[in-house]
């Protein structure tokens, strides 16, 4: 009996000196997660900082990718105006020309003098029109010959015109928005006429 009293007095002591291991313990093993909750803390806010520089980058390049997909749509809308435009300016000047030939045929007739002036009218708002809308007309007598901009019909010899000039203009040449939509048909002048030796 004796033997029981002395365990169960010794159990009270042990049970003491175990609770104040375990506090000793714990503090230690508190401020190791402590250390360890503020390195997680540290990496999440240097991951969230990552992840909100990488979200920035590709706002700004979603951006800049809508700011060029706008101005690109924008020019595809302006070529496709101009393209419709030229069509339609193309069939005007086939009208424009007609009209022209009109004109200089009519005039030496006096019975149509009246009308001749109408036609004037009509036709010089008709060429204004065309030219506030961007058409040009080019193409003069004794202006260099460019192939690029003119046809050449034929060559003929000519006192006036050196050679490799425009002696004559068949059909003018057109530019809308300073872009070639019909060249100029013309004939070259090939210079004086030389005479032939017998």
């Amino acid at each position: 009996m004796a033997d029981e009293k002395k365990d169960k007095e010794q159990e009270p002591e042990n049970s003491e000196k175990s609770s104040e291991a375990a506090k000793e313990a714990q503090p230690a093993a508190d401020t190791g997660t402590a250390g360890e909750s503020e390195q997680v803390s540290v990496d999440t806010v240097e991951d969230l900082k990552q992840q909100l520089d990488q979200m920035s980058d590709r706002y700004l390049r979603l951006m800049a990718e809508f700011d060029n997909f706008k101005k690109r749509v924008s020019r595809d809308y302006e070529r496709l105006v101009e393209s419709a435009n030229e069509k339609l300016v193309g069939e005007l000047i086939e009208v424009r020309e007609t009209f022209e030939r009109a004109l200089r045929s009519s005039e030496s007739v006096e019975e149509c003098k009246g009308i001749l002036e109408g036609m004037k009218l009509i036709y010089t708002k008709f060429d204004s029109v065309l030219s506030k809308n961007g058409l040009e007309s080019f193409a003069e007598v004794g202006e260099v010959f460019d192939p690029q901009l003119h046809d050449a019909l034929m060559k003929m010899p000519s006192e006036k015109i050196p050679e490799g000039a425009i002696a004559e203009i068949y059909e003018r040449g057109y530019r809308l928005n300073g872009k070639v939509i019909k060249h100029a048909r013309v004939i070259v002048s090939s210079g004086k006429e030389t005479p032939e030796k017998t």
